[in-house]
């Protein structure tokens, strides 16, 4: 689609100028694009990964708990717990990636996780605790990768729509008023030419 600009050789300087800046700007949108797939497909894989073995450390904690528990009530367990004063804290701060600010969590925990005495219960059971300490920290790591990949997405499709409107909108358009106004200027040099040979042929002519 041609430009609404007059054409002359002022505009088409300016056009020309434009073009340029376009092509560079798609081709730095287009670098940009291929690094942010690359992180994510790299960052999709690391949390595919640590999903799958937490989903196996889950699985596993449920089974170990469910035995452990079995020669004990849950009002037992439950007074067990009742003494601890462990709280966990969660930190966040922010990192960029190729211009994408993403969260990052770290846990931090206080207190005494288990302050009842290990001679009550059955070895089985202080190792499901101790286990669900670990596995709340994978957790909140496991969010803030989902979250980085989900952030990383939008980008990714942001900078798509921005390369296509320069590759398919904006580039084809300069490209074309360019072609429109470079032949109208050749054609009205054309026309300049015949009239001065015209004026010329008149003068002789006299």
């Amino acid at each position: 689609m041609l430009l609404n600009v007059n054409p002359t050789r002022m505009e088409l300087l300016k056009l020309r100028e434009r073009y340029v800046i376009a092509k560079k700007g798609h081709k730095l949108l287009k670098d940009k694009l291929e690094g942010l797939m690359r992180n994510f497909l790299d960052i999709a894989r690391t949390y595919m990964e640590k999903r799958r073995m937490l989903n196996e450390k889950f699985i596993a904690l449920q089974r170990d708990y469910s035995m452990a528990v079995a020669e004990n009530s849950s009002k037992e367990v439950n007074a067990l717990l009742m003494g601890s004063n462990y709280k966990l804290t969660i930190n966040t701060e922010e990192k960029s990636l190729m211009n994408v600010r993403y969260p990052v969590f770290s846990v931090e925990g206080k207190g005494v996780p288990f302050a009842y005495p290990f001679t009550l219960t059955n070895a089985l059971l202080d190792k499901s605790f101790i286990e669900l300490r670990g596995i709340i920290t994978e957790i909140i790591e496991l969010a803030y990768i989902e979250q980085e990949l989900y952030l990383v997405a939008n980008e990714i499709s942001r900078t798509r729509r921005r390369v296509n409107a320069l590759e398919y909108i904006m580039i084809p358009d300069l490209e074309d008023t360019i072609k429109y106004i470079t032949n109208k200027l050749e054609e009205m040099d054309r026309e300049n030419i015949a009239r001065l040979l015209k004026m010329k042929d008149i003068i002789r002519g006299h």
